[in-house]
Formats: C-alpha cells, structure tokens, sequence
C-alpha cells in the first residue's frame, strides 16, 4: 500500500511539474550610451594641402557611433580671405551634417568686414550651408547691432531673416 501510494505521488507530481509553464526571461544586455573615445582638454589640427584648416579644442570631448560632443568648445577654421572665423559655445553637439551650439555661443566671421553673432543656441547645417536659431541673438556687423528672434541665414546666397528686429545704426561709420 505505501508503495502504490508513493508511486502514485511520483506520477502526480511529475504531470504536475511538466504542465506548469514557466516563463524563462532572457536578459539582454542592454549597453548604455557610452563613447567610444574621450578626450579631456584636447586639441585637435586639420590639416590640408597647404595649412592648417581648422583648430578644434575643447575641455572634454566624446565621440559616438552616431554623434560627437564637445564641452567648453571652440573652433578656429581659416576662410577664403586667409583670416581666421571663430565659434565657441559652452556645448556642441555635432550629428551628421547638422551643429547644435548651446550656451554662449559666439560666431565671429572675419572677412573684409568684422562679424560677431551672439546668443544661447545656434544651429548649422554644414551641408546647406545655413545658420538658425530660435532664441534671442545680437548681430554686430562693424559697430553696428542687429537685435531679434528666430535667426535664419543662408551662408551660401546671404540670405538673413529674423523676426522681431531692431538694428542700431552707427552714424560715426560712414
């Protein structure tokens, strides 16, 4: 009689255990955003053919499969006229073709004429050659100033729009 009944137990508990579904839960290993490079206080020369084309330095740079940033960042990029063009920012964030510049951001364009641009965010899409932002900016353009909202300059045909302007003319130029 006991054997019967510890068979029958073993034959119950096994129909039992084998029904019961289990959820197996597979952990995926989910890797977070890390860089793949880091460079603490960095500098970086391009060079072409003839000089050196653009100075990039910054206190901490990190490199992304799809994106690159930089902090306390500016860049130093010779143009056509062999006269040096400077952005800095306090954040940049580079992704593809398109530059967000956050906090502090001065663009000074040095040409025949001197241009600064200032303001806390700027957007340039190197590939369409256009600059945009949708803060408040100051546009100094040789002594003198552009005030307004909602940038959009057309680098490649000079093309600038704003909204809510107000340009202060120096008399004391001409």
């Amino acid at each position: 009689m006991g054997i019967n009944l510890f068979v029958l137990i073993i034959i119950i508990g096994s129909i039992i255990i084998t029904n019961i579904k289990e959820d197996i839960v597979i952990k995926q290993i989910e890797y977070a955003n890390i860089p793949i490079v880091t460079f603490n206080n960095s500098t970086l020369y391009i060079i072409d053919d003839k000089q050196v084309s653009k100075i990039v330095s910054s206190s901490q740079a990190l490199s992304f499969d799809n994106r690159d940033e930089l902090y306390d960042a500016t860049i130093l990029i010779k143009n056509k006229y062999n006269k040096t063009n400077t952005i800095s920012a306090e954040y940049m964030l580079k992704d593809d073709f398109v530059y967000k510049l956050y906090q502090n951001v001065q663009i000074k364009i040095n040409t025949n004429q001197k241009i600064v641009l200032n303001s806390d965010f700027m957007e340039y899409d190197t590939k369409n050659n256009i600059l945009t932002n949708n803060k408040p900016f100051e546009l100094l353009y040789n002594n003198n100033i552009l005030n307004g909202d909602n940038l959009f300059y057309n680098n490649k045909y000079n093309i600038i729009r704003a909204k809510n302007t107000h340009f202060k003319i120096n008399k004391e130029n001409k």
